[in-house]
């Protein structure tokens, strides 16, 4: 459940909720004139989200055929771990 705070509400108590999304998986909207402007999230969960959106694309991706792919020789010269030819 995701509680909701008016934008000054959020102001007033900034550092508690930044503690609170900190250290749970709690997400607190802001509102600004009673429409959410803004989501506080924890790091890991947007890590995680992101995590699961690039998988998604990537299986969509081999799904239709558009997948692109490098050859491991041409991934070490992007790294710069091998020399330019």
């Amino acid at each position: 459940m995701t509680d909701v705070y008016a934008m000054t509400e959020a102001r007033a108590n900034f550092g508690t909720l930044i503690r609170r999304t900190a250290h749970s998986r709690e997400r607190i909207a802001i509102t600004d004139h009673g429409h959410v402007a803004a989501i506080l999230i924890n790091p890991q969960e947007l890590e995680d989200l992101e995590d699961a959106v690039a998988v998604a694309q990537y299986m969509a991706e081999k799904a239709n055929g558009t997948l692109s792919t490098v050859t491991h020789e041409e991934a070490k010269r992007r790294l710069g771990l091998e020399p330019r030819a």
